[in-house]
């Protein structure tokens, strides 16, 4: 630093020299604002001209760069001359920070002629540049399941911080692990074709798109390994990212018998909606008991619903020998206490449509009518969770359901006005196989 600082004296004293020859110029001139600047190790930085007096046209400052520092790698310019705007007296270009881990690099600017105008007195400035310091990388989350398409992402952090919103992309490397059974290019892709994730301007983790090939027995398990490199140190602790490709689900996914584990929405619910000021609505979600069963089965051509070991709420809902059409697969945001260190981490979830269902999910009040239910199949198959999107209640989140499916109301970005329970408001309930 106390080098730095003697630069600068020497530098300033020289433009000074420089300015006080030029006295006897006659007519406008154009300057830096100051002799030097400092680039920030993660911020953009504005650098300014001045003329001493307001330009009556356009005026066009052309000005070299040289330095230790290297442009693409250091540093980015937004422009390579600056543009003084007819009545205006000043103009400004843009230096952003890129992949600058040298130590000591610095950058030099200096303003060349100008029709008209002559030298001011900073006719060139430095720029020290600060370094960052190594990334640690780690995964976002260590289980995945690959159904068409899906994303995996990853976090840098510095000096034990999170680095968010980054002011460029960023390419973060990573490796194939030998302990995977399936094969690149036949089981499954990468979009792109790069082993790397990419954290975009901007956004709040990287994230890399796996979509899916071909389902193979024996051959469904992918592991992804971060790398390390001079910019990147690898944490100790989720470094590494296991995969399960399931591959396109359908309705025989979930033929058989299922048995109540949990109400997984419950915690995630009751504070949404208290926090909202219904308390009276959340003491009677809809239970089930440890007895309940769901069936699923084909029968005469028919994919259908089975309700009859059912004890619990759910009987409210569902009616038995309803239709199930499955429409597709989709990933979005889940709304489960589990999962919300995931924010912004979409997940697939497999969308049907029954065709009756009772709306009201009560056993007082009836409203039949068709209706969208969405499940996840997770633990390689062993677990189904169906999830609740559509209903009005009218025993529960009485208050809530008139709040969201107001006409003005429009929630956060996920929010969809033609189901305005889904999201926050999920009922999301697990159920374990029934092995035959």
């Amino acid at each position: 630093m106390r080098k730095i600082l003697f630069i600068l004296i020497v530098i300033s004293c020289w433009v000074g020299m420089a300015g006080c020859s030029d006295d006897d110029n006659k007519g406008p001139d154009v300057s830096f604002r100051r002799p030097y600047y400092i680039l920030p190790a993660s911020e953009s930085l504005n650098v300014e001209i001045r003329l001493s007096e307001p330009a009556p046209a356009d005026i066009t400052v052309p000005f070299t760069v040289a330095g230790t520092g290297e442009e693409g790698i250091d540093y980015s310019l937004s422009a390579h001359e600056f543009v003084v705007q007819a009545g205006l007296d000043s103009a400004i270009i843009t230096i952003i920070p890129v992949t600058n881990m040298t130590e000591g690099r610095e950058i030099h600017l200096t303003l060349q002629e100008v029709t008209g105008y002559v030298p001011g007195i900073y006719r060139q400035t430095m720029i020290p540049i600060e370094t960052k310091s190594p990334f640690t990388s780690s995964f976002l989350s260590t289980e995945y399941n690959l159904y068409t398409e899906m994303e995996v992402a990853a976090l840098l952090h510095i000096g034990g911080r999170e680095y968010t919103s980054p002011s460029y992309d960023i390419s973060i490397p990573f490796e194939i692990d030998p302990a995977s059974t399936a094969v690149l290019g036949t089981h499954y892709e990468i979009e792109g074709g790069e082993k790397q994730f990419i954290y975009q301007k901007d956004d709040y983790m990287a994230r890399v798109k796996l979509k899916f090939l071909k389902k193979e027995e024996g051959k469904n398990k992918v592991v992804l390994r971060l790398v390390e490199t001079d910019n990147f140190m690898i944490s100790l602790s989720n470094n590494r990212a296991y995969i399960t490709i399931n591959g396109p689900v359908n309705f025989d996914d979930l033929v058989g018998s299922w048995k109540f584990k949990e109400f997984s929405s419950k915690d995630y619910v009751t504070s949404t909606a208290s926090m909202a000021g219904d308390t009276e609505g959340v003491k009677n979600l809809p239970e089930c008991v440890a007895t309940d069963i769901l069936v699923f089965e084909n029968t005469g051509g028919k994919n259908v619903i089975r309700t009859n070991k059912l004890t619990g709420d759910l009987v409210n809902y569902f009616c038995d020998g309803a239709e199930v059409t499955v429409r597709d697969i989709v990933n979005e945001q889940i709304y489960l206490p589990s999962e919300m260190n995931e924010w912004g981490l979409h997940r697939s979830v497999l969308r049907t449509d029954f065709s009756k269902v009772n709306l009201n999910f009560s056993p007082d009040y009836q409203n039949y009518a068709p209706a969208e239910v969405d499940f996840r199949i997770l633990e390689d198959g062993d677990i189904l969770e169906v999830r609740i999107v559509q209903y009005i209640p009218l025993d529960f989140l009485q208050e809530t359901y008139d709040y969201v499916s107001d006409p003005f109301y429009t929630g956060d970005r996920n929010f969809d006005k033609n189901i305005p329970m889904k999201g926050n408001y999920t009922l999301s309930y697990r159920f374990s196989r029934i092995e035959d």
